[in-house]
């Protein structure tokens, strides 16, 4: 199939898409199709911010691998998301090469990591949304640079990408309205970092309820995961 008809159909399918789950399934695609393995749709993480977690909105990335990176904090310094806060180029990355400007101790962390995931380089698209939010699309493998054309190609699929999520939260925000006051309350310690144990401590019930809580939060929101839930949660008002 050529280039356009390629984003044409792609396009179609976008604007069919009703939930992050969607979202979640047309990006699996675009990784196939593009000889990658993983992808996330996030929002760039202010100066302050020491997770990457919360920041998810749609991933696949190995659970293990996120609550590693953030209990190293390899956000804080990361060369990424920094060279993200100050361009809107396409970003390609290789895995050695864009740690040398950590300190070596981090440089060693993180190749490390990422290594043991199979995750050796990679793009990132920035994107921003109608309020002017940034954010970005990446996907991440073991492949070969991509050509210019296939550059180009997924560049734009990622802004659709993005807008279209962009749509999904809007309608997601009427939704909010239909947690229930314990979801909220859930969701918002969740978001602080806490586990379902700390949550149930707080809240003075099991961490079996709390469980309850986050999973029917998670249906109500769309969401396929925790992180999923709270970066969903977060863009659409409901913590913050």
């Amino acid at each position: 199939m050529g280039k356009t008809l390629f984003v044409g159909e792609c396009y179609r399918e976008l604007s069919e898409v009703r939930t992050n789950y969607d979202v979640f399934k047309f990006l699996k695609k675009l990784c196939d199709e593009f000889g990658f393995d993983r992808f996330a749709v996030l929002f760039l993480p202010d100066r302050n911010s020491t997770q990457i977690s919360s920041h998810m909105i749609v991933s696949n990335w190995p659970p293990e691998l996120i609550r590693a990176y953030d209990e190293m904090k390899l956000v804080v310094n990361s060369p990424i998301i920094e060279q993200l806060r100050s361009s809107i180029d396409p970003l390609e990355w290789e895995l050695e090469a864009v740690n040398k400007k950590r300190s070596p101790e981090e440089t060693q962390s993180s190749v490390g990591l990422f290594k043991d995931f199979e995750m050796m380089g990679g793009v990132y698209f920035p994107t921003y949304d109608a309020t002017g939010r940034r954010g970005a699309v990446s996907f991440t493998g073991n492949r070969q640079k991509l050509d210019p054309d296939e550059l180009a190609t997924l560049h734009l699929l990622s802004l659709f990408t993005y807008n279209q999520i962009s749509e999904v939260a809007e309608r997601l925000t009427d939704s909010s309205d239909h947690l229930s006051p314990r979801e909220r309350e859930c969701v918002y310690w969740s978001a602080e970092g806490k586990t379902n144990n700390e949550i149930g401590v707080i809240l003075s019930i099991s961490e079996n309820t709390v469980s309850s809580y986050m999973i029917s939060a998670a249906r109500k929101l769309g969401a396929v995961n925790r992180a999923h839930t709270i970066a969903t949660a977060i863009r659409s008002g409901i913590v913050s």
